[in-house]
């Protein structure tokens, strides 16, 4: 990713509708199945500028990691928790007995070899641990912010469910999720793939109102997935369980 999206994720994380309603439905989601009490710890790889840690410190002990010195210095600034610059294989190697969960929100797109980065998360999981995955959906919509961003792909239901298929994890919960907003956002990616301005990603703050509205159309789905998985959306939600 473009250092000047760092910046960017940095000034606006903790406000931007997409952000906010994320990091809503990936609580409820971890709530469900890491329950708040006896102190469970979750580590976040590829934690970013820290928007999510600095929101999950609140039920959980938390731990970041990523690769990034720009993002590991502004997470740093914002979170009194434990983050580490470097990869995870080595971070953690002394960790993985402590760890309840983990979370990869939007990573996986952004690595070459994506089945083995989650086989080695996956293999050094101790049994009963969750882990929670975001990914973008749906090749049709690849566009310049997909380029911006450094992705390398956007997934389909069944790409995504092949990476462990052969791993030693059981499939909890499979969810498409910003969904509401799915037809708008799929037209406006095939009509205009280069976007307004090919230089940068779709992630703007809005004007407050626009905002508001569209955090509270995004951030409803919390109640949607809690009865049903939705059919579609702009991405996937995933949560899956080291096996006993």
């Amino acid at each position: 990713m473009d250092i000047s999206q760092f910046d960017l994720h940095a000034k606006i994380e903790d406000v931007h509708w997409w952000f906010k309603a994320r990091r809503e439905i990936m609580i409820d989601l971890l709530k469900r199945y890491v329950p708040i009490k006896n102190n469970k710890t979750i580590a976040e790889i590829g934690c970013g500028t820290g928007g999510n840690l600095k929101f999950f410190q609140n039920y959980y002990n938390v731990i970041g990691i990523d690769t990034s010195p720009e993002a590991i210095e502004y997470a740093r600034r914002r979170i009194h928790s434990p983050i580490f610059l470097g990869d995870f294989r080595d971070v953690l190697v002394d960790r993985w007995n402590s760890l309840d969960a983990i979370v990869l929100a939007d990573i996986l797109e952004h690595i070459d070899d994506d089945a083995t980065f989650l086989r080695d998360i996956v293999t050094r999981l101790k049994v009963g641990a969750i882990l929670l995955l975001t990914v973008p959906a749906h090749a049709f919509m690849w566009s310049h912010h997909d380029i911006v961003l450094g992705h390398k792909r956007r997934y389909s239901k069944k790409k995504l469910q092949l990476l462990w298929k052969d791993l030693d994890i059981e499939e909890l919960f499979f969810s498409s999720f910003n969904s509401a907003l799915f037809p708008a956002i799929a037209l406006y990616r095939i009509l205009k793939p280069g976007g307004s301005d090919p230089k940068k990603s779709n992630l703007a703050l809005p004007p407050s109102w626009a905002n508001y509205a569209l955090y509270k159309l995004f951030a409803f789905e919390r109640i949607l997935l809690e009865l049903i998985p939705l059919p579609y959306g702009v991405s996937y939600i995933v949560i899956l369980k080291k096996r006993l």
